[in-house]
């Protein structure tokens, strides 16, 4: 929007700066709404993304804050060991995360699938897939250490996908308000920050492997749990709310209008 502005008016400015300048004020005025507050609150689709992302951060700050530990207390690896095996699994993270953008926008571009269809099946994809090897790995001890490495690393990789599911789902259901919900949903979710570690604790008292699953179990459940509700209540789909037929035809007029002084301009 910003580069299609400086580009438009680079001629004009040197003819008319008030003109454009007040019609660029009055374009912005009127993209700029109050922000419903109240419609959030009261909108399936946006508590979808909050449940959503506040179980899927579960899932991500268990795996943040206690790889190292499980590494030192089950599979018993020394400090040197623990330090790069505990940083292979975001390396796939990393990776994952781009493949999972790319290939979602690929999908909608090509109308593979519908905006909502893909958010719900990555959603889907990233929380079953990290949840099964995240039970899996509970199962793995020092005997088979590789293996939880492995594990642990396809548990973290494929959570990476909610960047194709709810993690962008602000931008489709609300584009004006996208900011603003992803700062709602964001810190409602990194308050499992705080709450992961005293829970984790609370359970792996005495570093059991068996304390361990439960842990692993229960993050799992959680992360389930918020797939669901996303896939029964996300959409990706414009909201209501969000659409402001009126402004935006009005917003449309004043766009095409400074277009056309542009190329009045550059005649």
């Amino acid at each position: 929007m910003c580069y299609f502005h400086v580009y438009a008016f680079q001629g004009q400015l040197t003819r008319d700066p008030q003109t454009v300048c007040g019609s660029l004020h009055e374009l912005y005025t009127i993209q700029s709404k109050k922000i419903p507050w109240l419609t959030f609150l009261t909108s399936l689709p946006v508590w979808a993304i909050i449940v959503g992302h506040t179980c899927a951060d579960w899932g991500t700050y268990t795996l943040l804050t206690n790889i190292p530990t499980f590494m030192k207390e089950i599979l018993k690896l020394d400090i040197t060991k623990n330090g790069l095996f505990s940083a292979i699994p975001y390396v796939g993270y990393w990776l994952c995360t781009n493949i999972a953008g790319f290939s979602a926008d690929y999908i909608r571009k090509h109308n593979l699938l519908s905006t909502t269809a893909v958010r719900k099946s990555y959603q889907f994809f990233a929380m079953f897939v990290s949840s099964a090897f995240l039970i899996a790995t509970g199962y793995m001890d020092c005997t088979n250490s590789l293996w939880a490495v492995v594990f642990l690393t396809l548990a973290v990789s494929g959570a990476a996908f909610q960047y194709g599911g709810e993690m962008v789902n602000n931008v489709d259901i609300a584009p004006k308000y996208a900011g603003v919900l992803f700062g709602i949903a964001n810190t409602v979710s990194t308050l499992t920050g705080i709450a992961v570690p005293v829970v984790v604790g609370a359970i792996t008292w005495d570093g059991t492997q068996a304390q361990w699953q439960s842990v692993f179990y229960v993050t799992a459940a959680i992360c389930v749990c918020g797939a669901i509700v996303f896939g029964i209540f996300g959409s990706g789909d414009v909201q209501p709310w969000a659409k402001e037929p009126a402004d935006d035809s009005n917003s449309e007029e004043i766009e095409q209008e400074l277009v056309q002084m542009h190329t009045e301009g550059i005649a």
